[in-house]
Order: C-alpha cells, then structure tokens, then sequence
C-alpha cells in the first residue's frame, strides 16, 4: 500500500501549525506500520526544498510543490504519483491538481477546517495575509470551483470534528454523511505529576487571531498562576512587540515555539491549557492537554469541548479570571483533567487513530486483513 498525502503546510522548517503538525504525524505512523508514504506541500520556507526536489522527513518523501497558482499550472508533472490513495488534509488547489492527474487512485479528503461565510469576514482581517485583494478574487472563485470538483471526485469525505459534519453538507451539497476521521495524539502512559505551583499553559502562535494579549492581561491579573506561553507569532516585530511590551510579567513565562522534550514536561506539569482565539475548529493542542491531564480554559467550545473538560469562557479578562479561579476552586481543573484524559485516550490515541485510518484504506483497495468496521461514528 502507498499513501500521497498533500496538504499546504508541514511540521518543520520553522512552520508551526496544527494541520501540518497531523499530516507530519499521520505520515510518520503510517511508515511505521509499513505503508509507504509519500507527501506534497506547496513551497512555504526558505528553508523547504526548491520546488520540484524531495526530502525525507520521518520516513515521509516530502516534495515541494509551486506556491503561485500559474507556477502550479506550468509544472503539472509534479502532481503525477503511482501511489494507491491519495489522502488530502488541506490544500484546495493542490488536491485538485492532484485528484486530476491521477484518475485511477483512490481519493480521500478530510476536512481539517470548515468556515462558514459569516466565520470567514470574522477571521480573515486577523489572518497573516488577510483576505483576497479584489483583483485575486476572481482567482479565488476559480479555486472554489475546483475545490468542488475535488469534493465530487472523492472516494470518501472525511472529517476530524463533528462539528465540521453539517458544514460540509450543506455548503459542498452532500448527500452521504462525511467520515469522522479523528486526528490522534500520544497519550502518555506513565505517571503524569503536576507542578505544587498553579499553572496555565498556552500553546498557540501568538498571531492576532489566537488574541494572546488576553493571556497576558489575565497573568498579570492572577500573580499567584504561573503562565507557561508556547508560541510565536509569524509576524516577527509583531513577537517583539509583545514580548516587549509584557517582559515584565513576573509569572508570564515566554518561552517561544517550543517542541519535544520542554513542550512534554510542562504540559506534565501544568494544570490548564489556556485558548483565547477568535475561532478555533478542533485544535490539536486541545487533545494535547487532555492527553497530559489538563483542563481546558477556552474562549471557544468546538464539539463541546471546553465545556465537558473544562470551562468555555467569554472573551474578556473578567470572565477569563472567574472561570479560572472556577476550575482552581476545590481542584475542579484536576477532575475535569482526568475526565479528558480518559476521553481522549479512548478516542484520539496514536494507535486507536492511525488503525482508523489504515481501515479506511484497506476498504477503499478491497484488501481483506480481517478486521471489520469503519471509523465512522
């Protein structure tokens, strides 16, 4: 079996974002179990590839595809595989080019994200590039247009939140039921001891959108919290300002962008995970925290999930606080920790997860391995 993924970023090369953090991951378990995996990703790093040249990333062939919409026109063989399924995460035009040029593999697409129109004008001025110039509008009209052809030609339409489920339907006019193809994590197994020290952790880019600025406030608010930020933003003055402007935080630790073992041990010891962003699907940090027995404190509630572990807060420092001191009080947040810790080992673990996926795959080539189900929900 052979898998293209292709997606529109990757986990490395100083890009840090949930959707290429997954695509990494899938990838990566997938070539542990024996599957090849190759992956494209369009040109996004000075550090990436030249377009056209291939890396190996965790057993993954990645390639490097054009950024510019003409470029990706003009190199049509780069989207040419010999791959059985080609699985997209992200990446309109990309998965379309890809879905064209290879009518005889099989075709997957799961939705890692969804906006609605009204969720669009909301997040799209708080966006590193921020939303279409007019005269790029016709360009982008195109790519929907594609993009819908891509839905069509699907084999299946997956899914990794249940919120995504109605959006998809109605705004891509579906008649099947899409997929829940959950994105996993590792669950600890071993003994998880937090800090003596209350502690929040943040882990996001400190962009305008996440509005990490109400982090900070409610740090200065509660000098007896530790706060552990995890995160950069992709504007670098935008990262000085800030890290200027609250250097003097006592309890406001800024540690940058942050992975393996530093990310590993203070999530073991924090209490929460803190989200204040203006938007959020169903971000992996969120499967993270719980993983590591943290509650949740989000001013944002996908598929429930601040509410049934944690605590779903309005946007304002105000509220922040009191839903903060709410899960502190009596160990509320060490309750609700172990409450998603269980869920999200039940259904987000690494193995649980990419077992899912092989299913799917193994339906989709009619191989017979004698295991049954889908992971459909």
């Amino acid at each position: 079996m052979k898998i293209l993924l292709v997606a529109d970023e990757f986990f490395a090369w100083g890009v840090f974002g949930g959707f290429g953090m997954f695509t990494r991951k899938l990838g990566g378990e997938l070539v542990k179990r024996g599957v090849e995996v190759d992956a494209v990703v369009q040109w996004i790093s000075d550090e990436q590839k030249p377009v056209g040249e291939t890396e190996v990333i965790d057993g993954v062939h990645v390639a490097t595809l054009p950024r510019k919409k003409l470029a990706k026109l003009w190199n049509m063989k780069l989207y040419l595989t010999d791959a059985d399924i080609i699985h997209s995460q992200c990446g309109m035009y990309d998965t379309y080019l890809t879905f064209k040029r290879n009518m005889n593999a099989k075709k997957i697409l799961t939705f890692q994200d969804l906006r609605t129109g009204e969720e669009y004008n909301l997040t799209a001025p708080l966006e590193r590039f921020g939303g279409y110039p007019w005269y790029k509008r016709p360009w982008a009209r195109y790519v929907m247009n594609c993009y819908q052809k891509a839905v069509e030609n699907a084999d299946l339409i997956g899914v990794q939140a249940k919120l995504l489920i109605p959006k998809v339907l109605s705004t891509y006019n579906l008649q099947a039921l899409p997929t829940f193809l959950p994105n996993f994590i590792d669950v600890p197994s071993d003994n998880i001891k937090k800090s003596e020290r209350p502690s929040v952790v943040w882990l996001a880019r400190l962009d305008l959108i996440k509005r990490p600025e109400l982090c900070f406030e409610l740090a200065k608010e509660t000098p007896d919290v530790d706060f552990f930020v995890l995160g950069a933003s992709h504007d670098e003055a935008r990262d000085a300002w800030l890290r200027q402007k609250y250097q003097g935080i006592e309890n406001l630790y800024l540690l940058g962008f942050q992975s393996g073992d530093v990310k590993e041990q203070i999530l073991r010891e924090s209490w929460i995970l803190i989200n204040t962003s203006i938007y959020e699907c169903l971000p992996v940090s969120f499967l993270e925290a719980c993983a590591h027995k943290c509650a949740v404190l989000s001013t944002q509630n996908p598929d429930d999930f601040a509410k049934n572990f944690g605590a779903w807060s309005e946007p304002t420092i105000k509220s922040l606080k009191e839903n903060l001191e709410w899960l502190l009080n009596n160990e509320k947040w060490r309750v609700l920790g172990e409450k998603g810790y269980r869920y999200v080992k039940e259904n987000h673990s690494t193995d649980k997860g990419v077992e899912a996926h092989l299913r799917i795959y193994r339906k989709l080539l009619d191989e017979d391995f004698g295991q049954e189900g889908t992971a459909s929900e």
